[in-house]
């Protein structure tokens, strides 16, 4: 962004020098002589000052493409501006968007590592009372600790992605 502002003053700047190609020049000229031509003329210490305006008569029906270009050059610019900033809206959408999707996914763990734990509870009354198996209680205690691994998983993903959107903002450098 701040090289393009640089390039926007720079063409702000030829479209000002283009325009000024559409009028006449003020000129202070100056000079001095000093000459000395025998039998006919001697001059010593001779001075003039004068003031001119000058004017080129093409600029009357040729079309300035200085100043055309340094306009599309100008356009070109605010288009780049545009392009970037709506990029900068995308992404810190696509990571706000992304850190709700990992705190949804959190509330889902949450809720299946409390159905875990219930089914484990279920499981274990069932083992106690000899109406499971050793293999089905170690099935339930896996899947119960699956989720919570799939819990702690998501909330350092919570992390991640809020760290992710701070720094897309610019509130958080690293």
């Amino acid at each position: 962004m701040q090289a393009l502002s640089f390039q926007k003053r720079a063409a702000t700047a030829g479209i000002k020098s283009a325009k000024a190609e559409a009028y006449p020049s003020l000129a202070l000229t100056g000079g001095y002589i000093a000459a000395h031509i025998p039998d006919v003329l001697t001059i010593t210490n001779a001075a003039n000052l004068g003031i001119g305006l000058q004017y080129n008569l093409a600029n009357l029906w040729k079309k300035n493409t200085k100043l055309i270009k340094a306009k599309a050059m100008d356009e070109r610019i605010e288009a780049s501006r545009d392009m970037i900033l709506d990029a900068a809206r995308i992404q810190v959408n696509k990571d706000f968007q992304g850190y709700l999707v990992s705190l949804k996914k959190v509330d889902v763990y949450q809720k299946a590592v409390e159905q875990a734990e219930e089914n484990f509870r279920i499981t274990n009354n069932k083992f106690n009372n000899s109406l499971a198996t050793i293999t089905e209680l170690l099935e339930a205690e896996v899947a119960q600790m699956q989720t919570k691994l799939n819990l702690q998983s998501a909330k350092a993903d919570v992390v991640m992605a809020h760290k992710k959107l701070l720094f897309t903002t610019g509130l958080n450098q690293y």
